[in-house]
Order: structure tokens, then C-alpha cells, then sequence
């Protein structure tokens, strides 16, 4: 399956559940509890999420630096 297609059908099953809010909250709990998995990822990918926003969210500057080695 190429990435669109998967795109398309994870976009279709996480925009109906998550807020760009709740997303953005979901992935700094699991930066905090250090559970960086590829669900993570996809949040991550999927809302478009940038470093600036998850500071802008509550994300400290640490915090953004580990995610940003591991996924960006």
C-alpha cells in the first residue's frame, strides 16, 4: 500500500476520534511518560504538527529536542 493510500485511511479513522487539540495533548503525555512509538509518528504526521506548536502547547524546550531526534 503506498503512503497516500495509508495516509488517506489513517487520516479517515483518526480525524473522526482526535481534535488537532487532543493530538497535540496526546503526544506531549507520551513525550513526558517517554513512550515514543510509531503511533507518536503518526500524530504526529497526520495532524501536520510542527516543534513550534507543541512548545506553543505546554511542550518544554527538552522535551521537543529528544522528539526532534527520534521523528523529525
Amino acid at each position: 500500500m503506498g503512503k497516500c493510500k495509508r495516509r488517506t485511511l489513517n487520516k479517515q479513522i483518526l480525524s473522526s476520534s482526535l481534535s488537532r487539540k487532543e493530538a497535540l495533548e496526546d503526544v506531549i503525555s507520551k513525550i513526558r511518560e517517554n513512550k515514543l512509538d510509531t503511533n507518536t509518528k503518526n500524530l504526529l504526521t497526520l495532524f501536520g504538527i510542527t516543534p513550534e506548536e507543541l512548545t506553543e502547547a505546554g511542550a518544554s524546550y527538552e522535551e521537543v529536542l529528544i522528539l526532534k531526534r527520534y521523528i523529525f
